[in-house]
């Protein structure tokens, strides 16, 4: 059994360790992301990169204590080091994935302020203005069906919400 789990130990390790770079890059990218007005700012430990460096810290604090309790010979210190191992390798997975979702959502937000969308027309045809990247608006012209649920459908799968 011993032989199983310090086989497992090192690949929980790299895990870890490749976790911890991406997590403090992207908190890094988090922090530099352009947010508008950087005067009134505040860069405090609640800023993303200081509080992604406490998290990989007490991160890094829990798997030693986990590796630890593991190398126990006792059944109560391997049920409490398997335990520890998991939760914080989730624990990282989590943040890893809240991370990403953040920095998507300032893209995002960041898109949809930079390219300004005008929609005219009738009802049954709607003209949609939108800014390119080249300057020059496109236009993009769509007719709308009296069929009222492929209408509702339509709209559904053209919002980008």
């Amino acid at each position: 059994m011993n032989e199983i789990l310090l086989l497992l130990l090192p690949i929980v390790g790299v895990f870890a360790i490749g976790c911890s770079v991406a997590l403090l890059a992207l908190g890094k990218m988090i922090d530099r992301f352009p947010a508008g007005d950087e005067s009134i700012r505040e860069r405090s430990l609640a800023s993303p990169i200081e509080s992604t460096k406490i998290a990989v810290l007490i991160f890094w604090a829990l798997f030693i204590i986990g590796i630890w309790a593991v190398l126990q010979e006792t059944r109560f210190g391997l049920i409490l080091g398997i335990t520890t191992l998991f939760s914080v390798c989730l624990f990282m997975f989590t943040a890893l994935v809240f991370s990403f979702a953040v920095l998507s959502t300032m893209r995002g937000r960041r898109n949809r302020i930079e390219k300004p969308v005008l929609q005219v027309g009738t009802p049954d045809e709607i003209v949609t203005i939108s800014q390119q990247g080249s300057g020059q608006p496109a236009v993009v012209s769509r007719k709308r069906h009296n069929n009222y649920l492929s209408g509702i459908m339509a709209d559904t799968l053209l919002k980008k919400d």
